[in-house]
């Protein structure tokens, strides 16, 4: 559906659920990832500290640039309220086009959620599945606050015939269908209080929808959130499906000007439905009508972390010798460990958490570490450190650091040198590329050369 077919809806929440709560008008700082930004006079109070929301001040470090307060960006992306006069809108570094890819294919990936804080959303293209499972988790909360206080009712008029008439008799028929029938009826008709009209219905639709996309799925994330769909639509087993009409962007827009004032959590609960029944996605930055709900923040850092364990794992998929493994998840599909073996008794063991473990036949080859950075010609010491504590103890024998960009005219995979028995390199991928899968591609067949075995000296 258009974005346009939702924009309505989104207004007429401007004063409804998230939006008269958490609804703020606010001065917005445009502001750059990484970027050092400068704060206006009115973000201090009179004792020199930020004037800043407590739950925000952790997504930032406090400095100073030529003598006056400013904060230093990190890799957090979005809209960022930081009091109740002034937001951050952080946009990244990586062309919005690539930006949705990486966090379309950073599988697991869920963005921060400022539940306090509330936004409008631009419409975007395509939909990312951490998208999706935010708008799912959304609703299912909501739905939790509508079970509290009990599903919404109505007086729909209930028309009966029978011999134990109830409420407004109607004579003529009466009489006619008794002589018709042969014995004594009425029909009679009263209104009676039901749970099974327009608002529940749209609620049922979309969570059958959201089970539908899930009830296959077999990961372990998606487990909690299975079992929940199942009971929200066990929960609204006796509610029927709804009608086509009722299934419209103006049809809901009329449901949510017909709730009760006290009923704010079914407004919250049909703006992300509308959403959901209409396959929308919304835009990470920037403003719009589609819909008015709590601010989303991406962590760059953690999205190239999983969208590059993606890449490798699709690019790889070919050769069965090869398994792609994510050093910060335990179990059969992660590689985190344990870092002594053994340990002093009654010291606490720290983990070791590479981000992407390739084993070939189940021996670790390559450890790579993602570094949300641009690629310096010589890896961190401190990097390297890391990386090289990684190989010695998985028993790789290639260590990378994978950087978010690759200078013009530098290979995807780098050979920096030896250290000991490991081979460490410098790894690339120009995340601003026009062709940002011909990018992948070179990546991955790069990586693939050293998963090779080395060619035999003659």
């Amino acid at each position: 559906m258009a974005a346009e077919g939702l924009a309505p809806l989104a207004r007429l929440m401007a004063d409804r659920g998230f939006g008269a709560s958490l609804r703020t008008e606010r001065q917005v700082i445009a502001a750059t990832e990484q970027e050092m930004i400068v704060l206006p006079p009115e973000l201090l109070k009179a004792d020199g500290s930020l004037d800043v929301y407590d739950d925000i001040m952790n997504l930032f470090r406090p400095t100073y640039h030529k003598n006056r307060p400013a904060i230093q960006c990190g890799g957090w992306i979005g809209y960022i309220p930081l009091n109740d006069s002034f937001a951050l809108e952080v946009a990244p570094r990586v062309p919005i086009g690539n930006l949705e890819r990486l966090v379309g294919m950073a599988a697991g990936y869920t963005p921060n959620i400022l539940r306090r804080h509330a936004r409008q959303f631009a419409h975007a293209e395509g939909q990312p599945a951490s998208l999706v499972e935010i708008l799912a988790d959304q609703l299912l909360a909501t739905f939790d606050r509508i079970c509290e206080l009990g599903l919404l009712k109505t007086y729909v008029r209930e028309t009966r015939l029978s011999s134990f008439p109830v409420g407004r008799i109607h004579p003529f028929e009466s009489a006619w269908r008794a002589e018709k029938l042969g014995r004594p009826v009425a029909l009679s008709s009263a209104f009676q209080r039901t749970s099974n009209f327009g608002p529940n219905r749209v609620l049922r639709y979309a969570f059958e929808k959201l089970l539908a996309r899930y009830i296959g799925s077999t990961e372990d994330r998606n487990r909690a959130r299975l079992q929940r769909l199942k009971r929200a639509v066990d929960r609204l087993d006796a509610i029927s499906q709804p009608t086509p009409a009722e299934l419209t962007t103006s049809a809901i827009a009329t449901i949510i000007g017909r709730l009760p004032g006290e009923r704010e959590d079914y407004a919250d609960a049909m703006m992300i439905a509308q959403l959901i029944i209409f396959d929308a996605s919304l835009a990470i930055r920037g403003a719009g009508e589609v819909a008015l709900l709590p601010s989303l923040l991406i962590d760059m850092s953690k999205v190239f972390e999983d969208y590059a364990r993606r890449v490798l794992a699709d690019g790889l998929r070919q050769d069965a010798r090869v398994e792609v493994k994510d050093g910060n998840r335990g179990g059969a599909q992660g590689a985190k460990t344990i870092l002594f073996a053994p340990v002093r008794e009654g010291l606490k063991n720290p983990t070791v958490t590479p981000d992407i473990v390739l084993e070939i036949n189940a021996k670790t080859t390559i450890i790579i570490d993602a570094k949300y950075k641009g690629a310096p010609s010589v890896p961190d010491r401190n990097d390297i450190n890391q990386v090289v504590l990684y190989g010695a103890k998985y028993g790789a024998q290639h260590v990378m650091l994978l950087h978010a960009g690759r200078p013009t005219g530098r290979p995807h995979v780098e050979f920096c040198g030896k250290v000991g028995d490991f081979s460490v390199y410098n790894g690339m991928i120009d995340l601003d590329a026009k062709s940002i899968e011909d990018e992948e591609t070179s990546f991955v067949a790069a990586v693939n050369e050293l998963l090779q075995p080395a060619p035999m000296k003659p």
